[in-house]
């Protein structure tokens, strides 16, 4: 005769908290627009190395600095070669004005700031402690189905785990100009979920 199938309820647990994003990412950038190409790429060049040099004396590290964009096109209305260098770095969510400052005492009218974002630096601290409430949520969940069935709540048959994220959108823009006034970097939520199946028996 053969064994009775094994019966089990599957149920996720969402456990979450807030925190106050303690890093930022800055995209800034630079344009040249003259008669030829080289010139255009010459004078990108130059603007690149002085608005790097003015992220590095306020404090940005090599691990800090990428670069992710440089072009060169025409533009065929204006009749002149555009060239444009864009880099991000990573700063302090409180120094996010006083980078981008640094940028534009040198780069002037020629700063583009492309955007902004906000992150947590070390998420994992934060969501740790998310585990056990996400499985006591799981746990919760299970017993009032199990209850509802007629039946009792058994062993865990299979648990695995999946991360909820968080992110904060921030608006972009063609921004030329400083921001001397404070950034406010809000707040993440965190989140973390449990799929657990637990073994039901009569």
């Amino acid at each position: 005769m053969a064994d009775d199938p094994i019966r089990t309820v599957t149920v996720t647990g969402t456990a979450s908290a807030s925190t106050v994003p303690d890093r930022a990412s800055l995209s800034l950038g630079v344009q040249s627009r003259r008669p030829t190409a080289q010139s255009a790429m010459a004078t990108v060049d130059e603007r690149a190395a002085t608005v790097v040099g003015a992220l590095r004396d306020a404090g940005a590290t090599s691990e800090d600095l990428r670069t992710t964009g440089l072009s060169l096109w025409f533009d065929q209305q204006a009749r002149e070669h555009v060239a444009s260098y864009t880099v991000t770095v990573a700063v302090p969510a409180d120094d996010v004005g006083r980078f981008v400052d640094a940028a534009a005492e040198v780069a002037g009218d020629e700063l583009t700031l492309n955007g902004v974002s906000f992150s947590v630096d070390d998420p994992a601290a934060v969501v740790a402690p998310l585990r056990a409430a996400a499985v006591a949520d799981a746990r919760a969940k299970a017993d009032v189905l199990a209850k509802a069935a007629g039946c009792e709540l058994g062993a865990v048959v299979a648990i695995s785990e999946g991360d909820g994220g968080g992110a904060i959108p921030m608006p972009k823009g063609g921004l030329r100009m400083a921001m001397a006034a404070p950034m406010e970097a809000g707040s993440e939520t965190l989140s973390l979920q449990v799929t657990i199946s637990y073994q039901l028996s009569i």
